[in-house]
């Protein structure tokens, strides 16, 4: 075989060879990707923010004096979000409220989580609803804002988060981030156990759980979740007055207009997530006072 031929027959096994190393390169994009993107979508909200003191907000003496601030899954902007530092900064900062989220464990544990997986906030990975609270027990939280502040930090259960409220004095709203009906009872149970029933609030994006709350219990306040109040959105909103509306203050779509027709009809309204001057006086200015924020606060 002469020298062409060789070269030839290289050329050929080369080309034979190429799906099989694209399919290989698809392959470990595939896998690495996902760790990617979560990094990037979480890494900015668990960094540490610098506290704005409500003072710094143009906001008039007499209207500050109605506002009501909720802490962002605890004063997240400077202890590990959904963790009891971050509600014991929350109170700190002199927070009425304090915004948790809640999911439940395989075993039916209420806990405090944002994110579907624990690997946005834990040493490990994997879907929450795949482990029982025994096996979570383990895992530790190694980001959020001044994580080094807080060694073997742990998952609460919404058990410890309530008692945490209690003890430091502030109010729990609690977003229902996924949910099962036995559940819900039994989040309702755990509230009125503690005595939060008249004075936190149950939120949460999904329709049949604010419904399935209400129907459990006509006393506790409830805010459906919005995040862009379309022709669908409001006619659900108008249609349950008895309930309030929690929506997006950055979103375009998200009108005067609409707010005004929300007011009109007597809805109980709050906005998320408010952490700019501009941003807080633009719904004052439209009669807010509740604003959910990762920075803004009161005082120390």
């Amino acid at each position: 075989m002469n020298k062409e031929q060789i070269k030839r027959k290289l050329r050929i096994m080369k080309r034979k060879k190429w799906p099989f190393i694209l399919i290989a390169l698809a392959i470990a994009v595939a896998v690495a990707l996902p760790p990617v993107i979560s990094a990037v979508m979480t890494g900015d909200r668990l960094d540490a923010k610098t506290p704005i003191p409500l003072t710094d907000v143009i906001i008039k003496q007499t209207e500050r004096e109605k506002i009501t601030l909720v802490a962002h899954r605890g004063y997240s902007a400077q202890a590990p979000e959904n963790t009891l530092p971050a509600i014991q900064k929350a109170a700190e900062y002199g927070f009425d409220y304090v915004e948790i989220d809640v999911r439940q464990t395989k075993d039916g544990v209420w806990v405090l989580l944002h994110d579907e997986d624990i690997g946005s906030m834990c040493d490990k990975s994997g879907k929450l609803s795949s482990y029982t609270y025994y096996d979570l027990v383990p895992c530790n939280v190694v980001k959020g804002a001044n994580i080094q502040d807080y060694p073997g930090l742990k998952i609460p259960t919404f058990e410890q988060a309530l008692k945490t409220c209690l003890e430091f004095n502030v109010k729990p709203m609690i977003e229902i981030k996924d949910y099962t009906p036995e559940g819900l009872e039994n989040l309702l149970k755990i509230i009125e156990k503690y005595g939060f029933t008249k004075t936190c609030s149950v939120i949460s994006f999904h329709r049949r759980a604010v419904e399935i709350v209400r129907e459990l219990n006509s006393e506790i306040t409830i805010y459906k979740l919005v995040s862009k109040l379309d022709t669908d959105e409001m006619e659900y909103c108008l249609g349950n007055p008895d309930m309030g509306v929690s929506f997006n203050a950055n979103q375009k779509a998200n009108t005067p207009e609409k707010i005004a027709e929300l007011k009109k009809a007597g809805i109980p309204l709050a906005c998320w997530t408010v952490d700019t001057a501009e941003t807080m006086q633009k719904w004052v200015d439209e009669g807010i006072t509740t604003f959910v924020t990762n920075q803004i606060y009161f005082h120390n």
